[in-house]
């Protein structure tokens, strides 16, 4: 594919390519749609960023038709050690460039300094009354499930992109996982205030080990039950789409048959209880 990206730039032939991987991957069934991306694989070709991303875009929206919503990761995770403040409409998130452009499409951005979640469309104003908690009941991943969302990774495997696994854990109530209060000055429109906010975060003196191939296992289950789709293109552009749902019952299900089945191995959580 690298003679075809490194030719002259074929707007129609790409936008072609990608209605078919949409497609295929049953995008024109949905309504809701979560995007996390990685486009490095797409540097290569020779069109401006700017444009790269409205044609991915608007393809995604054609598909979907009417009465679509989008949203994407906006996190700023890079805050939680900072006295930065949070700019709800002007802070640029860490999730690349695709969450960008979509954040500053007169997106709603939920309100948590370092797990945010930015959306478009008809459900956008869902992400307005949302917890002070990044995961759990009235996070952005509980509304996402609420409503059937179907979750599309660009050119990453969801095994290494699916924060809802972290909700998941949470209300699971994983024992290696606690509840933080964090206090942040934040900026809405012309009002600087602090407020208080939580995150699920890991016992470092635990010395958890994550599975080594993380979610993978999750997502053989969904493979098998014929609920995990794939598609390729010309541009070496990989993508997945799966139900959130179908995700949710899966790891649950392993979650409920054992509590550590995220990890690589039971942790000695002793050195943590008895402090």
């Amino acid at each position: 594919y690298l003679m075809i990206m490194e030719a002259k730039f074929n707007k129609k032939l790409f936008v072609k390519n990608l209605e078919k991987n949409l497609k295929k991957l049953k995008i024109n069934n949905c309504k809701n749609l979560f995007i996390t991306s990685d486009l490095n694989s797409l540097m290569r070709l020779k069109m401006p960023d700017n444009l790269k991303l409205k044609l991915i875009v608007e393809t995604i929206k054609k598909t979907m038709g009417k009465n679509y919503t989008i949203y994407v990761p906006t996190s700023n995770l890079d805050l939680i050690k900072s006295k930065k403040i949070f700019d709800l409409k002007n802070t640029k998130s860490e999730m690349g460039p695709l969450s960008e452009y979509i954040r500053n499409q007169n997106s709603v951005r939920s309100l948590h300094p370092y797990w945010s979640v930015s959306g478009i469309g008809a459900k956008k104003n869902l992400l307005r009354n949302i917890s002070p908690h990044a995961y759990g009941f009235k996070s952005p991943w509980s509304v996402m499930l609420e409503n059937d969302f179907t979750q599309l990774n660009i050119g990453r495997h969801p095994s290494k992109a699916i924060t809802l696994i972290h909700h998941i854990e949470t209300i699971m109530g994983v024992p290696y996982r606690f509840t933080k209060e964090f206090n942040h000055k934040i900026k809405i429109g012309n009002k600087l205030f602090k407020k208080n906010f939580y995150l699920s975060v890991i016992y470092k003196k635990a010395k958890i080990q994550r599975k080594i191939n993380r979610n993978s296992h999750f997502f053989q289950e969904l493979k098998k039950q014929k609920k995990f789709n794939y598609s390729t293109n010309n541009y070496g552009l990989n993508m997945w789409s799966f139900k959130m749902k179908d995700f949710f019952d899966v790891s649950t299900k392993y979650l409920l048959n054992d509590i550590y089945s995220y990890l690589e191995k039971k942790p000695n959580l002793k050195t943590v209880h008895n402090n």
